[in-house]
């Protein structure tokens, strides 16, 4: 073993929990998730880490993720964990403590799992994807590994051109993963136990259908799986925060049959395959029964394509609308949306519609074999702004083949019409509000499997020129917003999803002068990259605006997705001279997929749904329940906004029938009594429930019990009168314990000094801001009841709540007055009324 894979246990020790103090939502590393898996280390035979890079928020919604987390982990002899790439905070903080990047669950360093999969879904994740592996302290190029470092792996939409990541990706899965996953760590293991050294494993490998090599450079054909129930997601890890698709997740379908030319996913994912309705409705239920979730959504390419979008969704109304669970269309087909439809999606609450006409012009429309006309568009937006839906978001692309400045001006004659035509609607109908257009424009990227990946895309300048004239036709539009993506950015990936071998040099380059979360355009400097880019010999402006001969080999084509490469080349040709396509969703194309992998379009029979609306009339009584919970440990890093996330989503999985309050969003009504300060700790949490169910106070305590996270305990539950005043009301003290984080950095006479000093100085003054933000000096002498010494820890009761004339005080901040440079583990134990008497 060399110096370098010297393995070290890793522990959140007491210096790692000091530093969570010190970075933004530090939730995010540390784990424990409710429905998270924690499986012992020691017991399982082959690990693999998941890893995903860009923050917490994103990573944790990942669908793809998810999956293969939850297939990994039913296998018993299989552990797999996560980790996500550290904000800039944290990320500083690894360095300068050399703490390795470790897992959340095991908290085990990266360098001591087996394999490491990353989910590369967009470009411009590359260099971050080279830091986390540097953070980890294994080699980030091939060859620099040794035999003791772990595979890295790499799946997602990235993977279908693997060259530009070919000098630092040991194996990249290609095609559906669920399977493949499965077979690598069963091979894995098999070939470990024969003592095979790590080059002769990934060889082997290689030899796995849907596994390409860089090494070996062999044509590797994509995996398809059929939809079944085995895999879908239903436990996965629950975010205590708000995650960016904070809600139940259920893949309805995989494939697109529409072959838009632009369009990579929905040529590389064929054939189309359709889950059965009644697999659907029992997943939906099951998921949102075990999440918590108040919102689930039916995930396609195009989800209002699948055969019984609306009757699925109606039968699930019957049961969920009156638990307040709305359902969400992420990808909607403007020609397939209806007013039943729309009817239905608003049930609970209604939200922004998202529609993609993609192109301004028929012609253009026609080019990318669209499918569809103008009179669609406008009838699908009208129908929307009928059933209640005032806001619109379109989706536009800039640049397309062929596009001139007719195009751009029907566009903005496009969205005239639908304002002028909406006026007039509104106007008839007696409508209340005027119908909010946001058009979101992105700029065509040229992507590989697609029949325009031969195209060049716009240079920068083209782009701006066009941008600008499309503002200027538009800026007499009130109530029009023009959104668009970033040139520069756009140009990267299109240079990066084209490229070969010779742009790893300047993603390494890009890696090494610091490039991180480039996923987000404020984070990506310009000239840094535009002059690693000359230091690399290559122009990212000739890449990204290549022309490709039909002809010639493209550095892709050592990936099979099943299409026949001639098939593209005459769907180019066909874009060229403006000419459809019937899409393979009504009659097959013959692009070959299905013959050259043996495989075929599974689409559902009709649906007849077997509940129907119900009204209902009964007027129901309800309760209020005033619960008492921890919050301890790893829950210290929450927010008082994430601790109340947690709560209502523990509210849905109980299965009590929740009182919501009335208006546009019904929440459930809670009241989570005096907010508590992140890294406090607490055993007398106080919140108050209202439901219609009339149980016991054991019922009750049981009901939550097996609702919440494990993490978090049920300590006393008391039915009150429905007219009690709230807990933040009642509340007027609270009693706080408070002791270093580290043991031993005050001595028991540094404490009592502390103490006297709290109990005989007349004023205790701190600077204080307002609302306004306007500093002022507070005396907090009068908020501090009283002050002790017991065990070595200080006890203090402070001053919370409400509508007095005293102010509030936390203890951190009593404590910081006298040792500013120590970190504190505080916990609050008991809250008192006005008169001292314990609540």
């Amino acid at each position: 073993m060399c110096d370098n894979c010297q393995e070290k246990e890793l522990e959140l020790n007491i210096d790692a929990q000091c530093s969570l103090y010190h970075v933004n939502k530090p939730y995010q590393y540390v784990g424990g998730e409710h429905l998270s898996v924690n499986k012992d280390w020691e017991s399982t035979s082959v690990r693999i880490a998941f890893a995903f890079p860009d923050k917490y928020e994103i990573a944790i919604s990942n669908l793809g993720q998810r999956i293969l987390y939850g297939d990994v982990n039913r296998h018993e002899d299989f552990l797999a964990d996560r980790v996500y790439a550290p904000d800039f905070d944290y990320r500083q903080i690894l360095k300068d403590k050399k703490i390795p990047l470790y897992s959340l669950e095991a908290k085990k360093e990266l360098k001591k799992f087996d394999m490491i999969g990353f989910s590369a879904q967009y470009e411009l994740a590359y260099p971050t994807m080279l830091e986390m592996l540097n953070l980890a302290e294994i080699g980030v190029k091939r060859s620099e590994r040794c035999d003791d470092d772990p595979i890295i792996i790499v799946g997602g939409p990235c993977s279908y051109n693997p060259k530009p990541m070919s000098d630092f990706i040991d194996l990249f899965m290609i095609g559906d993963g669920e399977d493949l996953i499965i077979e690598m760590m069963s091979l894995y293991k098999e070939l470990k136990s024969k003592n095979l050294n790590r080059h002769d494993i990934i060889v082997a490998l290689a030899g796995l259908e849907g596994v390409y090599s860089p090494e070996l450079n062999n044509k590797t054909r994509k995996r398809i799986v059929q939809l079944d129930n085995d895999n879908p997601p239903v436990t996965n890890p629950i975010p205590y925060s708000s995650s960016v698709h904070d809600r139940a997740v259920i893949e309805i379908r995989r494939g697109c049959g529409r072959m838009c030319r632009f369009c990579q996913p929905g040529h590389v994912t064929l054939p189309i395959r359709e889950r059965k309705a009644e697999d659907i409705i029992d997943l939906v239920k099951k998921t949102v029964k075990q999440t918590g979730y108040n919102e689930y959504s039916l995930l396609s390419l195009s989800s209002n394509d699948y055969t019984n979008i609306e009757e699925v969704i109606e039968e699930l109304s019957c049961e969920l609308n009156e638990k307040k669970v709305s359902a969400s269309l992420p990808s909607q087909r403007i020609d397939k949306y209806s007013a039943k439809l729309a009817h239905l999606v608003q049930g609970v609450r209604k939200s922004t519609v998202t529609l993609a006409p993609e192109a301004g012009s028929q012609r253009l429309r026609n080019v990318i074999n669209k499918n569809l006309t103008e009179d669609q568009i406008l009838d699908t937006i009208f129908t929307c702004y009928k059933n209640g839906f005032t806001s619109v978001k379109l989706y536009f692309i800039l640049g397309l083949p062929t596009e001139t400045y007719e195009d751009l001006d029907e566009m903005a004659e496009l969205l005239t019409k639908i304002k002028y035509r909406s006026k007039l609607l509104r106007n008839e109908l007696g409508l209340k509000d005027v119908i909010k257009i946001t058009c979101t424009i992105s700029i065509f990227v040229p992507k590989p499997f697609t029949p325009f990946q031969w195209h060049s895309q716009d240079s920068e300048e083209t782009i701006k020129n066009k941008i600008n004239y499309l503002l200027e036709k538009t800026k007499h539009l009130k109530g029009v917003k023009i959104n668009y993506h970033t040139r520069f950015v756009s140009k990267v990936e299109a240079a990066l999803t084209r490229g070969d071998e010779s742009l790893c040099e300047f993603i390494y380059q890009l890696y090494k002068s610091g490039a991180y979360m480039t996923t987000w355009d404020e984070n990506i400097d310009f000239e840094q990259w535009n002059n690693l880019s000359a230091k690399c010999n290559i122009s990212l402006d000739e890449l990204a605006q290549r022309q490709y001969d039909l002809d010639e080999e493209l550095p892709w084509d050592v990936i099979d997705v099943g299409i026949n490469k001639d098939w593209f080349k005459a769907e180019y040709k066909k874009a060229m001279n403006a000419e459809n396509t019937i899409p393979c969703e009504f009659k097959c194309v013959n692009c070959g997929v299905c013959k050259n992998f043996k495989v075929h379009k599974v689409v559902d029979e009709k649906y007849v749904p077997k509940l129907k609306m119900i009204e209902a009339t009964e007027q129901k009584e309800p309760h209020k329940y005033r619960i008492k919970l921890s919050k301890e440990n790893n829950l210290r890093y929450l927010s008082h906004l994430d601790w109340q996330n947690t709560l209502i989503k523990a509210l849905f999985r109980s299965g009590l029938d929740l009182v919501f309050s009335q208006g546009f969003n019904p929440t459930p009504k809670i009241s989570l009594g005096i907010a508590l300060p992140i890294f406090v700790e607490s055993s007398c949490e106080m919140i108050d429930i209202d439901v219609y169910n009339d149980v016991s106070e054991a019922e009750m305590c049981d009901l939550m019990t097996k609702a919440l996270p494990n993490s978090i305990k049920v300590l006393d539950v008391k039915k009150v009168n429905k007219d009690v005043l709230s807990i933040d009301i009642i509340a007027q003290w609270a009693l706080y314990e408070v002791e270093p984080l580290k043991k031993g950095v005050l001595k028991s006479e540094e404490l009592l000094y502390i103490r006297d000093k709290i109990s005989s100085d007349d004023e205790l003054i701190i600077e204080k801001k307002n609302k306004k933000g306007i500093t002022k000096l507070v005396n907090i002498k009068p908020s501090i009841k009283s002050v002790d010494v017991v065990e070595d820890k200080i006890q203090l009761v402070l001053k919370v709540g409400q509508n007095a004339d005293l102010p509030s005080v936390k203890a951190d901040v009593v404590l910081k007055m006298f040792r500013p440079e120590i970190e504190f583990k505080i916990k609050r134990t008991k809250f008192f009324d006005e008169n001292l008497n314990e609540i």
